[in-house]
């Protein structure tokens, strides 16, 4: 009998890519904390890709082309994070000049996302 392996969840596939670091992270739930928030921010940048003018979507297709891209968008996160939000493109030397990307993540990622086009829609807001 085959042994069936376990599903991953992303968090686990993100670990798998970002192994703890006592130097970066206080402790272990600093740690998942951190890799949490950075999934919860990939999915919602993916949204605002995918579903530029619907604010009630608030979960992505489950495909797994969308969980790989939603991992791969935390890494560019974190790595943005641990350079201190310096994206370089150019650097030069004698001369000091660089140049630094603005965007949070890279052209090339947002570009494998398409937008959905339609009617603008607006998430109703409860009045409490």
């Amino acid at each position: 009998m085959e042994e069936q392996e376990k599903p991953t969840t992303l968090l686990d596939n993100l670990k798998e890519r970002i192994s703890f670091n006592q130097n970066l992270f206080i402790d272990e739930d600093v740690y998942e904390k951190v890799l949490k928030n950075l999934l919860d921010d990939s999915k919602f940048i993916a949204l605002s890709l995918k579903y530029p003018f619907d604010d009630t979507k608030e979960e992505l297709p489950d495909l797994p082309k969308y969980k790989n891209w939603q991992i791969r968008c935390a890494l560019e996160l974190y790595n943005m994070l641990k350079n201190g939000g310096h994206d370089f493109v150019s650097y030069s030397e004698n001369g000091i000049s660089w140049t630094k990307d603005s965007s949070i993540i890279s052209k090339q990622l947002k570009s494998e996302i398409s937008s959905n086009i339609g009617i603008p829609k607006r998430k109703e807001e409860e009045n409490v």
